[in-house]
Protein backbone atom coordinates (compact mmCIF):
# COMPACT_ATOMS: atom_id res chain seq x y z
CA UNK A 1 0.00 0.00 0.00
CA UNK A 2 1.71 3.48 -1.04
CA UNK A 3 2.29 5.44 2.24
CA UNK A 4 0.01 7.98 1.41
CA UNK A 5 -2.96 5.58 1.59
CA UNK A 6 -1.18 4.31 5.18
CA UNK A 7 -1.23 7.79 6.35
CA UNK A 8 -4.48 8.47 5.22
CA UNK A 9 -6.14 5.18 6.67
CA UNK A 10 -3.87 5.54 10.18
CA UNK A 11 -5.44 9.20 10.44
CA UNK A 12 -8.86 7.54 10.24
CA UNK A 13 -7.89 5.27 12.91
CA UNK A 14 -6.99 7.96 15.17
CA UNK A 15 -9.79 10.03 14.49
CA UNK A 16 -12.08 7.01 15.33
CA UNK A 17 -9.84 7.02 18.71
CA UNK A 18 -9.90 10.95 19.40
CA UNK A 19 -13.59 10.65 19.17
CA UNK A 20 -14.09 8.50 21.71
CA UNK A 21 -12.10 10.57 24.03
CA UNK A 22 -14.04 13.32 23.46
CA UNK A 23 -17.41 11.12 23.73
CA UNK A 24 -15.85 10.42 27.23
CA UNK A 25 -15.54 14.05 28.20
CA UNK A 26 -11.23 14.42 27.60
CA UNK A 27 -10.18 17.95 27.40
CA UNK A 28 -9.84 19.83 24.82
CA UNK A 29 -6.21 20.55 24.54
CA UNK A 30 -5.80 17.06 25.61
CA UNK A 31 -7.54 16.06 22.42
CA UNK A 32 -5.29 18.63 20.37
CA UNK A 33 -2.27 17.56 22.03
CA UNK A 34 -3.19 13.96 20.96
CA UNK A 35 -3.69 14.56 18.25
CA UNK A 36 -0.40 16.37 17.42
CA UNK A 37 1.94 13.56 18.90
CA UNK A 38 0.32 11.04 16.64
CA UNK A 39 -0.23 13.45 13.30
CA UNK A 40 4.33 14.01 14.01
CA UNK A 41 4.44 10.03 14.84
CA UNK A 42 2.83 9.02 11.66
CA UNK A 43 4.55 11.32 9.37
CA UNK A 44 7.55 9.86 10.31
CA UNK A 45 6.46 5.96 9.41
CA UNK A 46 5.29 7.54 6.50
CA UNK A 47 9.52 9.26 5.58
CA UNK A 48 10.20 5.39 6.67
CA UNK A 49 7.90 3.54 4.70
CA UNK A 50 6.76 1.86 7.65
CA UNK A 51 2.75 0.92 8.33
CA UNK A 52 2.05 1.91 11.55
CA UNK A 53 -0.17 -0.95 12.31
CA UNK A 54 2.82 -3.11 11.49
CA UNK A 55 5.04 -1.30 14.34
CA UNK A 56 7.25 -3.33 16.58
CA UNK A 57 9.10 -1.85 19.24
CA UNK A 58 12.58 -1.52 17.52
CA UNK A 59 10.68 0.75 14.86
CA UNK A 60 9.08 2.92 18.08
CA UNK A 61 12.47 3.40 19.66
CA UNK A 62 14.20 4.75 16.61
CA UNK A 63 11.94 7.41 16.52
CA UNK A 64 11.02 8.66 19.73
CA UNK A 65 14.48 10.13 20.80
CA UNK A 66 14.88 13.91 22.64
CA UNK A 67 15.77 15.01 19.07
CA UNK A 68 12.51 13.77 17.36
CA UNK A 69 12.57 13.50 13.30
CA UNK A 70 12.18 16.84 11.97
CA UNK A 71 12.81 19.20 14.88
CA UNK A 72 15.23 21.21 14.94
CA UNK A 73 15.62 21.34 19.17
CA UNK A 74 15.91 18.27 21.55
CA UNK A 75 12.28 18.36 22.76
CA UNK A 76 11.58 18.83 26.82
CA UNK A 77 10.93 15.56 29.20
CA UNK A 78 7.45 15.99 29.47
CA UNK A 79 6.48 16.30 25.68
CA UNK A 80 8.41 13.39 25.28
CA UNK A 81 6.50 11.56 27.90
CA UNK A 82 3.41 13.06 25.95
CA UNK A 83 4.16 11.59 22.70
CA UNK A 84 5.13 8.31 24.37
CA UNK A 85 1.51 8.28 26.11
CA UNK A 86 -0.74 9.55 22.85
CA UNK A 87 1.23 6.37 20.76
CA UNK A 88 0.85 3.89 23.64
CA UNK A 89 -2.39 4.34 24.22
CA UNK A 90 -3.78 4.91 20.22
CA UNK A 91 -2.05 1.21 19.82
CA UNK A 92 -3.89 -0.08 22.89
CA UNK A 93 -7.25 1.24 21.27
CA UNK A 94 -5.75 -0.79 18.05
CA UNK A 95 -5.11 -3.73 19.75
CA UNK A 96 -8.73 -3.58 21.57
CA UNK A 97 -10.33 -3.68 17.52
CA UNK A 98 -7.93 -5.98 16.11
CA UNK A 99 -6.75 -3.79 14.22
CA UNK A 100 -2.64 -4.94 15.45
CA UNK A 101 -1.10 -7.75 16.65
CA UNK A 102 0.71 -6.33 19.33
CA UNK A 103 1.35 -2.79 20.60
CA UNK A 104 4.81 -1.28 19.63
CA UNK A 105 4.58 0.75 22.83
CA UNK A 106 4.02 -1.73 26.21
CA UNK A 107 3.48 -0.62 29.41
CA UNK A 108 6.81 -0.26 31.85
CA UNK A 109 5.52 -2.73 34.27
CA UNK A 110 4.62 -5.44 31.84
CA UNK A 111 6.35 -8.52 31.41
CA UNK A 112 8.63 -9.28 29.46
CA UNK A 113 12.62 -9.22 28.22
CA UNK A 114 12.20 -5.35 26.99
CA UNK A 115 11.95 -3.79 30.26
CA UNK A 116 12.87 -4.03 33.68
CA UNK A 117 10.35 -1.79 35.30
CA UNK A 118 11.17 1.52 33.75
CA UNK A 119 9.63 3.26 31.06
CA UNK A 120 10.78 4.08 27.37
CA UNK A 121 12.68 7.24 28.41
CA UNK A 122 13.63 8.30 32.35
CA UNK A 123 10.61 11.30 33.18
CA UNK A 124 12.84 14.52 34.23
CA UNK A 125 10.84 16.88 36.50
CA UNK A 126 11.78 20.47 37.13
CA UNK A 127 10.71 22.54 39.46
CA UNK A 128 9.00 25.93 38.12
CA UNK A 129 10.47 29.05 38.63
CA UNK A 130 9.10 30.77 41.66
CA UNK A 131 9.72 34.97 41.55
CA UNK A 132 11.10 36.41 44.89
CA UNK A 133 9.05 39.31 46.74
CA UNK A 134 10.81 41.79 44.88
CA UNK A 135 10.00 40.40 41.69
CA UNK A 136 6.37 40.16 42.65
CA UNK A 137 6.02 43.28 43.70
CA UNK A 138 7.15 44.62 40.56
CA UNK A 139 5.27 42.86 38.35
CA UNK A 140 1.92 43.75 40.03
CA UNK A 141 3.18 47.77 40.33
CA UNK A 142 2.80 46.97 36.52
CA UNK A 143 -0.71 45.43 36.45
CA UNK A 144 -2.02 48.24 38.84
CA UNK A 145 -2.36 50.29 35.51
CA UNK A 146 -4.55 47.64 34.12
CA UNK A 147 -8.36 47.31 33.62
CA UNK A 148 -10.75 47.35 36.51
CA UNK A 149 -11.48 43.58 34.55
CA UNK A 150 -7.65 42.77 34.60
CA UNK A 151 -7.13 43.45 38.16
CA UNK A 152 -10.15 41.48 39.50
CA UNK A 153 -8.87 38.40 37.53
CA UNK A 154 -4.99 38.74 38.87
CA UNK A 155 -6.22 38.76 42.70
CA UNK A 156 -8.68 35.87 42.44
CA UNK A 157 -6.11 33.84 40.44
CA UNK A 158 -3.82 34.55 43.27
CA UNK A 159 -6.11 34.71 45.89
CA UNK A 160 -7.61 30.94 45.15
CA UNK A 161 -4.81 29.43 43.15
CA UNK A 162 -6.98 29.13 40.22
CA UNK A 163 -5.44 28.24 36.65
CA UNK A 164 -6.31 30.14 33.66
CA UNK A 165 -8.88 28.12 32.45
CA UNK A 166 -10.59 28.09 35.87
CA UNK A 167 -9.92 31.55 36.32
CA UNK A 168 -11.63 32.44 32.73
CA UNK A 169 -14.00 30.02 33.21
CA UNK A 170 -15.88 31.70 36.11
CA UNK A 171 -19.29 32.45 36.27
CA UNK A 172 -21.41 35.16 37.92
CA UNK A 173 -23.25 32.52 40.45
CA UNK A 174 -19.52 31.20 41.34
CA UNK A 175 -18.61 33.99 43.47
CA UNK A 176 -20.33 34.03 47.04
CA UNK A 177 -20.08 37.65 48.03
CA UNK A 178 -21.27 36.74 51.51
CA UNK A 179 -18.79 34.55 52.66
CA UNK A 180 -16.39 35.64 49.81
CA UNK A 181 -15.82 32.19 48.27
CA UNK A 182 -15.60 30.90 45.35
CA UNK A 183 -17.06 27.61 43.92
CA UNK A 184 -14.65 26.17 41.19
CA UNK A 185 -16.81 23.84 38.88
CA UNK A 186 -16.20 20.37 38.39
CA UNK A 187 -16.40 20.54 34.45
CA UNK A 188 -13.43 23.24 34.15
CA UNK A 189 -10.95 22.00 36.28
CA UNK A 190 -8.05 20.19 35.52
CA UNK A 191 -9.19 16.63 37.49
CA UNK A 192 -12.99 17.28 37.38
CA UNK A 193 -13.28 17.46 40.89
CA UNK A 194 -15.30 20.44 42.40
CA UNK A 195 -13.48 22.52 45.04
CA UNK A 196 -14.37 26.00 47.40
CA UNK A 197 -11.76 28.62 47.72
CA UNK A 198 -11.46 32.14 49.17
CA UNK A 199 -10.86 35.57 48.20
CA UNK A 200 -9.07 37.98 50.68
CA UNK A 201 -11.45 40.80 52.23
CA UNK A 202 -9.81 43.63 50.18
CA UNK A 203 -11.04 42.31 46.75
CA UNK A 204 -14.86 42.71 47.94
CA UNK A 205 -15.16 46.06 46.53
CA UNK A 206 -12.98 45.77 43.59
CA UNK A 207 -15.92 42.71 43.18
CA UNK A 208 -18.78 44.22 43.53
CA UNK A 209 -17.87 46.97 41.07
CA UNK A 210 -17.21 45.22 38.47
CA UNK A 211 -20.78 43.26 39.17
CA UNK A 212 -22.10 47.02 38.41
CA UNK A 213 -19.97 46.68 35.34
CA UNK A 214 -21.62 44.22 34.03
CA UNK A 215 -25.33 44.90 34.93
CA UNK A 216 -24.65 48.20 33.34
CA UNK A 217 -23.81 46.33 30.27
CA UNK A 218 -26.72 44.40 30.50
CA UNK A 219 -25.38 41.09 31.88
CA UNK A 220 -26.91 39.54 34.63
CA UNK A 221 -25.30 35.80 34.53
CA UNK A 222 -23.22 33.77 32.92
CA UNK A 223 -18.79 34.90 32.29
CA UNK A 224 -18.44 36.52 34.86
CA UNK A 225 -15.17 37.81 32.47
CA UNK A 226 -15.57 39.31 29.22
CA UNK A 227 -14.09 40.54 26.03
CA UNK A 228 -14.21 44.22 25.38
CA UNK A 229 -12.69 43.84 22.06
CA UNK A 230 -14.59 45.18 19.20
CA UNK A 231 -14.41 40.96 17.71
CA UNK A 232 -15.45 39.09 20.86
CA UNK A 233 -17.75 41.95 22.00
CA UNK A 234 -19.40 40.04 25.23
CA UNK A 235 -18.15 36.99 24.64
CA UNK A 236 -16.13 34.80 27.58
CA UNK A 237 -13.02 35.47 27.83
CA UNK A 238 -10.68 33.65 26.37
CA UNK A 239 -7.55 31.67 28.02
CA UNK A 240 -5.67 33.49 25.18
CA UNK A 241 -6.56 36.73 26.33
CA UNK A 242 -5.68 36.35 29.45
CA UNK A 243 -2.07 34.76 28.87
CA UNK A 244 -1.25 37.72 26.38
CA UNK A 245 -2.47 40.05 29.41
CA UNK A 246 0.01 38.19 31.97
CA UNK A 247 2.69 38.23 29.23
CA UNK A 248 2.60 41.88 28.74
CA UNK A 249 3.00 42.08 32.59
CA UNK A 250 5.42 39.81 33.01
CA UNK A 251 7.80 41.62 29.94
CA UNK A 252 7.19 45.02 30.93
CA UNK A 253 8.42 44.23 34.81
CA UNK A 254 11.77 42.20 33.01
CA UNK A 255 10.51 38.65 34.87
CA UNK A 256 10.04 36.48 31.71
CA UNK A 257 9.24 33.65 33.01
CA UNK A 258 6.17 34.75 34.77
CA UNK A 259 3.04 32.46 33.31
CA UNK A 260 -0.39 32.24 34.82
CA UNK A 261 0.17 29.64 36.13
CA UNK A 262 2.71 31.15 38.12
CA UNK A 263 0.07 32.94 40.36
CA UNK A 264 -1.09 29.55 41.63
CA UNK A 265 2.93 28.24 42.76
CA UNK A 266 3.18 31.52 44.29
CA UNK A 267 0.04 31.09 46.12
CA UNK A 268 0.44 27.22 47.64
CA UNK A 269 4.13 28.34 48.21
CA UNK A 270 3.09 31.33 50.17
CA UNK A 271 0.36 28.97 52.24
CA UNK A 272 3.13 26.94 53.10
CA UNK A 273 5.33 29.60 54.54
CA UNK A 274 2.58 30.68 56.73
CA UNK A 275 2.05 27.28 58.53
CA UNK A 276 -0.32 25.20 56.25
CA UNK A 277 -0.29 21.36 56.08
CA UNK A 278 -0.25 19.26 53.15
CA UNK A 279 -3.15 18.30 53.07
CA UNK A 280 -4.89 21.34 53.72
CA UNK A 281 -2.76 22.57 50.53
CA UNK A 282 -3.48 19.52 48.46
CA UNK A 283 -7.51 20.53 49.20
CA UNK A 284 -7.14 24.11 48.42
CA UNK A 285 -5.33 23.20 44.99
CA UNK A 286 -7.28 20.64 44.07
CA UNK A 287 -4.75 17.58 44.33
CA UNK A 288 -5.84 14.19 44.52
CA UNK A 289 -2.75 12.83 45.22
CA UNK A 290 -0.72 15.57 47.96
CA UNK A 291 2.41 14.29 46.74
CA UNK A 292 1.57 16.47 43.59
CA UNK A 293 1.38 19.44 45.65
CA UNK A 294 4.97 19.09 47.18
CA UNK A 295 5.79 20.44 43.57
CA UNK A 296 4.41 23.57 44.17
CA UNK A 297 6.04 24.46 47.60
CA UNK A 298 9.16 26.18 47.08
CA UNK A 299 12.15 27.80 49.27
CA UNK A 300 14.29 30.11 47.98
CA UNK A 301 18.18 30.18 48.22
CA UNK A 302 18.10 32.64 50.56
CA UNK A 303 15.31 30.92 52.78
CA UNK A 304 17.04 27.68 52.30
CA UNK A 305 20.07 29.37 53.34
CA UNK A 306 18.62 31.11 56.71
CA UNK A 307 17.21 27.83 57.53
CA UNK A 308 20.39 26.31 57.03
CA UNK A 309 22.66 28.56 59.48
CA UNK A 310 19.91 28.66 61.87
CA UNK A 311 19.61 25.01 62.47
CA UNK A 312 23.51 23.90 62.13
CA UNK A 313 25.21 26.62 61.94
CA UNK A 314 27.48 25.68 64.90
CA UNK A 315 28.05 22.67 62.85
CA UNK A 316 28.91 23.98 60.16
CA UNK A 317 31.41 26.23 61.46
CA UNK A 318 33.11 23.23 63.62
CA UNK A 319 33.42 21.09 60.14
CA UNK A 320 34.77 24.41 58.47
CA UNK A 321 37.62 24.92 60.93
CA UNK A 322 38.38 21.68 60.47
CA UNK A 323 39.00 22.00 56.74
CA UNK A 324 39.97 24.94 56.16
CA UNK A 325 42.31 25.67 59.64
Amino acid sequence: MPSSSLFTTSMYLVEQWLGLLIDLGRANATIKAYRGALVHYLRYCEEKSLSPLDARFDDFSGYIRPQLPGMECPVASATLQLRISAVRLWYEFLFYHGHCETSPVPRAMMPGPVFSGRGLVPRMTKLPRIPDDQTWFTLLKHAATGSLRDRLMLALAYYGALRRAEVTALRIDDIDPGHRLIRIRAEVTKNHRERVVCYSPAVAPVLAAHLKQLRLQGFSGEALFRSVSDRNSGMPLSIWSWSKTVKYWSVQAEVPDFSTHTFRHLRLTHLARAGWKLHELAAYAGHRDPRTTQMYLHLSGMELAAKMAGAIAITDQKVSCLIFG
